[in-house]
């Protein structure tokens, strides 16, 4: 989907006195994604000429260092623009400050017309010595960088926790969460009861039928299909082969999920072929019995309990009584 031009990682944020708002109203995820592209979309327009579009691609995060709550968006933005020819136009240098007063208008004036925050208080957000929003621009990377350009993918649609960072304490029945130290917090950990902690996870978990990766402009499903006609493109789906087979690339992605490479054989080391697809079900189960690997049968969940639900702040932490 990406052009064969130069893109950035750009990262904007959101003062915590607005990040509330989000928990409370969902929907408003998508707002952010669009305010992010529309800062974008215009600061470029701005500085590469007004009948251009870039190509965007926004991913909401709502989880921060220690999973509080922090809605945020990963941009992967194309280091330029492109007019309706096709033709890129790179830009040279990238203005931050810039982006992040487009971003802070665009994302105040979708608030106020959502009727979630009052214009008097957009007025005092506008009017702060430290505006509490921000802009980072990445380092432009080549498109022949396929390596890097998988990172910041991977990085933008990441999952909220590691459970690398997670410690389970059984004996205290508590669970320890260790990350980068956190400024506001003034600590790297963050340690919850495990009714807490699963209450806090649930909090990052997108609502049925709700995407948090978009893409804009250049990028955007509309364009793209245009773009196809408009070069006399076939739809993938019309020239398919009635036989349908897996990717190249399906055992290097299980061997880089895995650390295990399929089509190596695990005896000799040598190199395996595939010769034929097993896709039915009753072959599939009797060659896995054969081979002793038939999955265990399948018992039955341990019994509820109540949940109790203890109140909670904006960022999800326990509110401590009286």
């Amino acid at each position: 989907m990406l052009a064969s031009v130069p893109h950035r990682h750009v990262v904007l944020t959101m003062p915590r006195l607005l990040r509330g708002i989000f928990r409370r109203r969902r929907e408003l995820l998508l707002d952010l994604s669009q305010c992010s592209a529309e800062a974008l979309s215009e600061y470029l327009r701005r500085e590469v000429g007004v009948d251009t579009r870039p190509g965007i691609v926004v991913s909401v995060s709502s989880a921060g260092d220690l999973l509080q709550w922090h809605p945020h968006g990963h941009i992967l933005v194309s280091d330029g623009a492109f007019s309706d020819d096709g033709a890129f136009h790179p830009l040279q240098t990238w203005d931050g400050d810039a982006v992040m007063k487009l971003f802070r208008e665009r994302l105040l004036a979708r608030l106020i017309e959502r009727h979630a925050i009052s214009e008097e208080l957009a007025r005092k957000l506008l009017a702060w010595r430290h505006p509490g929003f921000s802009a980072h621009l990445g380092e432009p990377i080549p498109f022949e960088d396929k390596k890097a350009i998988e990172d910041v993918a991977c990085y933008m649609v990441r999952a909220p926790l590691s459970l690398k960072k997670l410690v389970y304490l059984d004996g205290q029945q508590a669970v320890l969460y260790r990350s980068r130290m956190n400024p506001s917090l003034g600590r790297n950990f963050e340690a919850m009861d495990p009714l807490e902690w699963l209450a806090r996870l649930a909090d990052h978990i997108p609502d049925a039928g709700k995407h948090r990766t978009h893409s804009y402009g250049f990028y955007a499903s509309r364009v793209r299909a245009s773009r196809r006609e408009k070069e006399g493109w076939q739809l993938a789906a019309e020239a398919a082969p009635t036989k349908k087979r897996c990717p190249p690339s399906w055992a290097r992605l299980i061997s880089k999920v895995y650390h295990a490479d399929p089509l190596v054989c695990r005896q000799c080391g040598g190199k395996l072929k595939v010769i034929a697809y097993v896709s039915d079900e009753i072959s599939v189960k009797r060659i896995l019995a054969e081979l002793g690997l038939s999955p265990p049968e399948q018992e039955s969940p341990p019994p509820t309990r109540e949940v109790v639900r203890v109140p909670v702040d904006d960022e999800g932490r326990e509110i401590q009584a009286g």
